[in-house]
């Protein structure tokens, strides 16, 4: 899936180009606007068990690989502003960043979109990424329905 930029900056955009990068997104009808902290709470802080179970399991894998895990995503907020909020987190390894927008409501109408950027800092973290990349693109995807 290629990134695809939007007609004004977007605080994502400041991390590429990149190795890796991905966006999903979804044109929503809501009679209440999404805000980016409400859909930051339902992809990063309240998941269904299994997605929960997999965090652990990731976490136990790479632990002796030096790649630090665990924490929750709150504390990964890096900047943010009334449409979007950044996530991000480096490693020796590899730096990520995920966005999450919503842009204002517009005629009930609003944009959704998760955005995630990578970038490698040596070929363990490509290793690690082919590692992780689909169980990403399921969990995004799977998430973003919720």
């Amino acid at each position: 899936m290629q990134y695809v930029s939007y007609n004004w900056m977007r605080l994502i955009d400041k991390y590429l180009p990149s190795d890796y990068n991905d966006s999903v997104s979804k044109r929503i009808e809501s009679e209440e606007p999404l805000t980016p902290d409400h859909f930051f709470e339902q992809m990063f802080c309240n998941f269904p068990k299994p997605v929960a179970w997999l965090f652990k399991l990731r976490n136990a894998i790479v632990k002796p690989f030096g790649l630090k895990g665990g924490g929750g995503f709150r504390n990964l907020i890096s900047e943010r502003n009334d449409e979007e909020i950044i996530v991000c987190k480096s490693d020796r390894h590899l730096d990520f960043w995920v966005s999450i927008y919503c842009s204002k409501p517009e005629d009930g109408w609003q944009e959704a979109a998760v955005t995630t950027v990578v970038k490698f800092n040596n070929f363990f973290g490509r290793i690690y990424f082919c590692g992780i990349w689909v169980f990403h693109t399921i969990l995004v995807r799977s998430l973003f329905r919720r």
